[in-house]
């Protein structure tokens, strides 16, 4: 288990999280869903090791162990598509980096570089870049903004067949009904609904 117990949070006067605790199995996929502003992505970026909780504690995931994908897709313009795949993929992957591209639907694009892609197809792309550092856990904001609801449903359930654990958050209505799991939040300071 994915554990937060007793964790507070805040950004200057603003509480983000106020003795907040959470249990997330580390299997399958579990949606957060909740309002802009709600805490979701502090929430994400506290799980990452990206911010420290002020007081409380973490267990079941550490950086080592898991990858984020921003909010921004943060491509490098002078960098192709599969270059972007293989600048990622650990020393030891025997993955083709193919596999990834196929995965998001950007088969054929390799060659491409980011300023020739539509909005959504930089999103995927970020999305493959982040799912070939190959850890077991995937930390993701808004993983389809951009993308097509069918093309999201699709990626989505190959996600599901890779057997890792995802922790997204979506307000995409039709995504979140092929998660596992949905936790509804709310907030601020973010709790449960």
């Amino acid at each position: 288990m994915i554990r937060i117990e007793n964790g507070c949070f805040s950004y200057g006067e603003k509480v983000i999280l106020d003795h907040f605790s959470l249990a997330l199995p580390c299997r399958g996929i579990t949606a957060l869903h909740g309002p802009s502003g709600c805490g979701k992505t502090t929430l994400l970026r506290l799980l990452a090791g990206l911010e420290q909780l002020k007081s409380g504690s973490i267990s079941g995931i550490s950086p080592k162990n898991a990858s984020f994908l921003f909010q921004e897709n943060r491509l490098l313009p002078w960098r192709t598509v599969l270059q972007h795949i293989k600048d990622v993929q650990p020393g030891s992957s025997t993955v083709d980096p193919g596999f990834y591209l196929k995965l998001v639907e950007l088969e054929g694009e390799g060659s491409t570089f980011p300023g020739s892609l539509s909005g959504g197809m930089g999103r995927r792309l970020a999305l493959a870049r982040c799912l070939a550092l190959d850890t077991p856990i995937l930390l993701l904001d808004e993983p389809f903004t951009g993308v097509d609801p069918e093309r999201a449903i699709r990626i989505l359930s190959r996600l599901k067949a890779l057997d890792r654990t995802v922790i997204l958050i979506s307000h995409e209505e039709a995504l979140l009904t092929e998660a596992d799991r949905i936790l509804n939040l709310d907030g601020l300071p973010l709790r449960c609904k």
